[in-house]
């Protein structure tokens, strides 16, 4: 999440919406002109110029801004008056491609991680006495994935008691456009070069969403973003 003070804005982050790419570019407007660096991870930093949420692994407990908080939390945090008079925005993506994202970026996790020494023996021993099913097909594997209940839903980025909150949204599918757009609006010049490619290359893209989906699939998709869809005007895909 970003708070400028001198831009006045503020960035909602959604899941697997090209939310570090996007905290990135804009970074830059929430500190002191000239102290910003590029990086993947962040410490959360606080100035006159803006917050930056923590960004990274092991999130320290009781910290008070981090990248995925949701929007009622900065709200009570930064008060009525600020959240209501800074520009507010997200990125949204149709959730039929997000769930495949998440999907193959949890799978990759796992896999590098089933065999860790890291790994607590209490959970191996779970995984050796509960091991998962075997899989003919990604999409059997993807259909598993979902009705374990894996995929989460972040509507409270740009959700507050029922209510849309944010003022702009970004679609994933068009991400420069949207992105230029929110530059025009605090006063600023869009360049795509700057925009880094964080966490690029997990997904197989050879594989398209037809070929992944299933009725079933689409079924618990449909039910989890009904308000997405309806709101934003994404459609299941097509079925091979």
């Amino acid at each position: 999440m970003l708070v400028s003070h001198r831009k006045k804005f503020i960035y909602t982050k959604t899941a697997k919406t090209a939310g570090t790419s996007v905290e990135s570019y804009f970074e830059q407007y929430c500190m002191p002109e000239g102290e910003w660096k590029e990086e993947h991870s962040r410490d959360m930093h606080v100035s006159d110029a803006g917050i930056i949420g923590f960004r990274g692994a092991n999130k320290p407990k009781d910290i008070e801004w981090f990248h995925h908080m949701s929007a009622k939390k900065i709200k009570e945090q930064l008060g009525e008056d600020t959240w209501n008079s800074y520009l507010k925005f997200c990125v949204v993506r149709d959730p039929f491609d997000k769930a495949v994202s998440a999907f193959y970026h949890f799978k990759k996790a796992r896999d590098e991680n089933k065999d860790s020494v890291h790994v607590p023996l209490k959970v191996k021993i779970k995984k050796f006495f509960n091991p998962e099913p075997k899989f003919d097909s990604v999409s059997e594997e993807f259909e598993y994935w979902l009705s374990k209940g894996e995929m989460k839903v972040d509507r409270d980025k740009y959700v507050i008691d029922g209510e849309f909150c944010v003022d702009e949204v970004v679609r994933y599918e068009a991400l420069h456009d949207g992105l230029r757009s929110i530059c025009e609006k605090i006063g600023v010049e869009f360049d795509s070069s700057r925009l880094p490619e964080f966490k690029k290359g997990i997904r197989d893209d050879k594989v398209g969403l037809s070929e992944i989906y299933t009725p079933k699939s689409i079924e618990i998709i449909s039910d989890l973003y009904a308000f997405e869809l309806d709101r934003f005007g994404y459609k299941a895909p097509e079925l091979a």
